[in-house]
């Protein structure tokens, strides 16, 4: 016998928004941008915590 459905506790918001991201049919030359991009902020955002902590 299947069971009903139970609701999820929590928001499952994030994780559906970041599975549609990465299931979307983009080419590949876009796929390569959007992973360079997410990258080089999180580069950027790594300095700047360096930086605001080194000389706090």
């Amino acid at each position: 016998m299947a069971r009903a459905l139970q609701p999820r506790r929590g928001p499952a918001t994030h994780g559906r928004a970041l599975r549609a991201v990465l299931l979307c049919n983009l080419p590949p030359g876009a796929q390569r941008a959007v992973v360079s991009l997410v990258l080089v902020l999180l580069v950027l955002i790594n300095v700047v915590l360096i930086f605001l902590l080194a000389f706090r």
